[in-house]
């Protein structure tokens, strides 16, 4: 009976077991562009664009009606006329019957347009806005997988945080613990006790703090990556190294691959488009018609007394008057092509300042990642004296570790300042619309 418990319970700890991932930057984009709810929603207006653009063909496209319609009377209609008597001549009123019990008809009609401006207009139209609707799923896509690249680093820059923050702490501790022993043998003053144990305490929530934050980010970047909630995440990449430095580009080069100004371009020629189909408003439009009527009346169940027709049609409609309708819908179509104008030289100005701020913050990070880099140098030797003179006894333990925790906090400032320098990259990466890479 015991072993069975023991069986059960280990079967209970393997149901539960938390999955642990660890995922590289290429394995955890791979994610994010598989379940990113965002950039489902973005293919989704592909596929809008790929649905106006069969709805515009339809527009030239001949269409073919058929209705049929089947009618019993229940009780007998007749015609009454008033006509001479032919034996009296005097004025009489006959009746005739113009229904039968059983009334049957069927209609195909072919419509075919043969002139309107508004359909070239509409297949034009269709096609800029799925060029518009590519060029913004470029974008979200580029801006979904900056924040994932960005969120990739943040969160082994937290994890860095993390172990520096708890080294401290336990350094603090110990120190501490070394002087309240002090304290008690009387080898050291009151004052001296409560300023370690304050640098202590101070370091606790430092700790706790780190740890939330690094915790809370796993989690958004879990929900972003559409992983199981139960899922330990974690990541496995550096931050010593980053990408060199990219050269500065023209603001016409990068007018061409960003694709949130496409878009913007785009958006421009269709709102161009708008305002040409609102004049075809104004113009005269032709159709052919082609229909195909068959009739049958009967008392009987059966199709007796047939008529049978065949038609052909031409429909010109000529707007003339709207009630100012039509010329209320082009002044739309007009001041949404200005808007639109304004909106592209309000982005160039904006591209231009991104790319400026950028390329600053850029030579920042860089300045301070050479003086973190020198900082480290100067923190190793150090803390090689530092073992060294421990190895003589000529420091504590405690000052080994102190060292060892400048080193890491050193460290840290390196890190941070490569994390910054990435951050300013991928926002170039974003800003320049180089491609996912």
């Amino acid at each position: 009976m015991k072993n069975l418990l023991i069986i059960l319970i280990l079967v209970c700890f393997g149901l539960t077991e938390v999955r642990a991932e660890s995922y590289s930057l290429e394995q955890f984009l791979a994610l994010v562009k598989e379940n990113s709810k965002d950039l489902q929603l973005a293919r989704k207006d592909l596929d809008m664009a790929a649905a106006i653009k069969k709805e515009a063909w339809a527009t030239a496209l001949p269409k073919v009606f058929a209705k049929g319609d089947y009618i019993r009377n229940l009780k007998e209609n007749v015609l009454f006329i008033g006509m001479p008597d032919p034996d009296t001549g005097e004025m009489t009123t006959q009746k005739f019957q113009v229904s039968f019990k059983n009334d049957v008809r069927f209609n195909v009609a072919l419509q075919q347009p043969l002139f309107s401006f508004k359909i070239g207009d509409a297949l034009t139209a269709a096609k800029q806005y799925e060029k518009l609707s590519g060029y913004v799923f470029d974008a979200q896509n580029l801006g979904i997988l900056t924040f994932a690249k960005k969120g990739f680093y943040q969160a082994l820059l937290l994890k860095k945080l993390v172990e520096v923050s708890k080294a401290s702490e336990k350094s603090a501790l110990d120190n501490f613990t070394n002087i309240k022993d002090k304290f008690d043998n009387g080898l050291v003053s009151e004052l001296e006790l409560l300023q370690a144990e304050m640098r202590w305490k101070n370091q606790v929530p430092v700790v706790t703090e780190s740890e939330r934050n690094y915790k809370s980010l796993l989690e958004n970047l879990k929900n972003f990556a559409g992983l199981n909630p139960e899922e330990e995440l974690s990541f496995s990449g550096s931050l010593d190294t980053y990408p060199a430095k990219p050269e500065r580009m023209k603001a016409s080069d990068v007018f061409k691959l960003r694709p949130d100004y496409n878009a913007l371009l785009w958006e421009k020629n269709l709102r161009g488009t708008d305002v040409k189909s609102q004049y075809s408003e104004y113009l005269p439009t032709l159709d052919g018609s082609f229909v195909y009527s068959f009739s049958s009346i009967s008392d009987e169940w059966d199709l007796a007394n047939r008529n049978e027709n065949y038609m052909l049609g031409l429909s010109l409609n000529i707007p003339i008057y709207t009630g100012g309708y039509t010329g209320a819908q082009l002044q739309k179509a007009k001041i949404g092509l200005d808007k639109s104008k304004i909106k592209l030289m309000q982005a160039r100005e904006n591209i231009t300042n991104e790319l400026d701020n950028i390329y600053l913050r850029l030579d920042e990070a860089e300045q301070r990642i050479i003086s973190a880099r020198s900082t480290i140098e100067t923190s190793r030797k150090a803390y090689s004296i530092a073992e060294t003179s421990a190895e003589n006894g000529l420091i504590t333990q405690l000052d080994l570790r102190d060292t060892r925790v400048y080193l890491d906090q050193a460290e840290l400032n390196y890190y941070m300042a490569v994390f910054d320098y990435l951050n300013a990259y991928f926002d170039w990466e974003q800003a320049s619309g180089q491609k996912d890479k």
